[in-house]
Formats: structure tokens, C-alpha cells, sequence
């Protein structure tokens, strides 16, 4: 499958934000700025990506974005160098989208009707805040003791983009909330 280089997706035209070469993005990859990745299984103008990375230089951050049949972006990750482990990243937020009953065509991000942010650091501590749409209040947790060990991944090597195009959804296993 061919991967597409860019500034990052546009949800409505369906292609990369200043495309650029792969040749490029290896140089950008090296010595920045980022760039973004989209991995696509078609030339149809109509295509939506599997997934898009956002890249810092040498890989100390990356995001990766999913989408919906329509393009809308419905699940996000982060990944970050920690100062413990500058050998890999960390995954250390996830948030979950759900667009309104419906839906027929591309939505921005505004336009969710909730979305659960889960952010987590290296120390098992974890925070998720839901927020949907029309409350006036989010409802937030903490947890303690999560186990992050699946957190942590090896740095991204150029051209290593499939594996972080995978699910990882979060299972915050601590039993009663933090106070």
C-alpha cells in the first residue's frame, strides 16, 4: 500500500496538506520540520486513509489519527519521549470520538458529539474526561496503578509507519478511582 507525504491530511479534499516526496520526508524525518505519513490503499481522489502519523524530527513524538468511512477523524493517539527511556516512546494520550446518528459526510472535530480523552504517564497514573456535546460539565477520573508496561514502543526508524497504525485502545485496570 502506498503511503502519501504531507503537511498532514485534509479531511475534505482527501489528500495530503503540501504533499511532498518520500525522498523528502526521509530528509524532513532527519532534520525536520515534521511531516505527516498517510498510509492509503488507492489513488481515488475518494480515499480515506487507514491512518495518518504526524512525525516530529527522529521520531521524539508522533500522532497517529484513524478515521471513519467518511474521513472524520475518530480516534487519536500520542506518542512522546520520556527523559527514562529516550530509547523509545510512550504512548501517553488516547481519545475516542463518536459523531452524531446519522452522520453522512465528513465532520471536523467540532462536530463530535462526545469524545473520551485517556491520558496516561509512565508512573501508572491515568486520567480519562468525557464530554459530550450540550453538557456544561465533563465527567473526569483518575486512576492509579494502570498498568503502562504496553505503553512503551521502540522509536519509529523511517518507513516503520504499520505498526503504529494499530489499535491500542486503553484498559485502565485500577479498581477504585485516585482521590
Amino acid at each position: 500500500m502506498p503511503y502519501r507525504y504531507g503537511r498532514d491530511w485534509h479531511g475534505v479534499l482527501r489528500k495530503p496538506i503540501q504533499e511532498i516526496t518520500e525522498a523528502q520526508a526521509r530528509k524532513r524525518f532527519a532534520a525536520g520540520p515534521s511531516f505527516s505519513v498517510s498510509k492509503v490503499s488507492t489513488a481515488d481522489a475518494k480515499v480515506v486513509p487507514e491512518f495518518t502519523l504526524q512525525i516530529n524530527p527522529d521520531g521524539f513524538y508522533l500522532g497517529v489519527a484513524f478515521y471513519d468511512e467518511f474521513g472524520s477523524e475518530v480516534r487519536a493517539y500520542h506518542f512522546a519521549e520520556q527523559p527514562e527511556r529516550p530509547e523509545e516512546l510512550f504512548l501517553t494520550g488516547v481519545t475516542v470520538r463518536v459523531y452524531p446518528d446519522g452522520q453522512d459526510r465528513w465532520l471536523d472535530l467540532h462536530q463530535a458529539a462526545a469524545h473520551t480523552t485517556f491520558t496516561f504517564r509512565p508512573n501508572g497514573w491515568a486520567r480519562s474526561r468525557l464530554v459530550v456535546q450540550g453538557q456544561d460539565e465533563a465527567r473526569v477520573q483518575e486512576f492509579t496503578g494502570v498498568d503502562v508496561s504496553a505503553h512503551w514502543v521502540d522509536r519509529p526508524e523511517f518507513g516503520d509507519w504499520d505498526r503504529f497504525g494499530v489499535a491500542r485502545e486503553p484498559a485502565l485496570q485500577d479498581d477504585a478511582p485516585a482521590g
